[in-house]
């Protein structure tokens, strides 16, 4: 075995260190710019589209609450009167529901909370209505509502029975 002398070569300069030269440098602080600039962009544009959605989801989420709390309120109560702006429900078990219009809401007050639905009204029209044969005779109520800039009716129809008849007419 035969072992080979080490052989040591000096530096040239003993004072060398190792790094970037400034033009190395601006060129990764110009693309870091650039990845930086588009995904701002990105995010902007996301951040604005999730907005937009938002503010359209609120809308069918609202429309659908007053669908179904007035659906409720409809077939739960004894009786259903319109008031200055709105619709009063008294319940069978005596509570009392008010739904009232304002200029771009609907209140809807009850004895233990109040709820808000931001849909734009247009009316609100409580009438009696009968079948063919004027056997039967229900109350209809009928919201028009502006719901995506589109007029959207909403129609609920509740059966008048013959002890109720009895007491409108006294």
């Amino acid at each position: 075995m035969v072992l080979k002398p080490y052989i040591f070569i000096p530096m040239k300069n003993k004072n060398y260190i190792a790094a970037f030269s400034i033009v190395e440098v601006m060129v990764s602080m110009v693309i870091t710019a650039i990845i930086v600039g588009l995904i701002f962009g990105v995010f902007t544009i996301v951040s604005e589209q999730i907005l937009e959605f938002k503010k359209e989801n609120e809308q069918t989420a609202d429309f659908n609450r007053l669908t179904y709390s007035l659906s409720k309120a409809v077939f739960e109560s004894e009786k259903m009167i319109t008031r200055d702006n709105g619709v009063y429900f008294q319940t069978y078990d005596g509570d009392t529901i008010l739904y009232q219009k304002e200029e771009t809401y609907l209140i809807r007050k009850a004895q233990t909370f109040t709820d808000t639905f931001k849909l734009d009204f247009q009316a609100i029209h409580i009438d009696s209505i009968y079948n063919t044969k004027r056997s039967k005779v229900f109350q209809k109520l009928e919201l028009e509502l502006l719901i995506h800039e589109k007029n959207v009716p909403l129609r609920f129809y509740k059966p008048i029975y013959a002890n109720q008849l009895i007491l409108w007419k006294e």
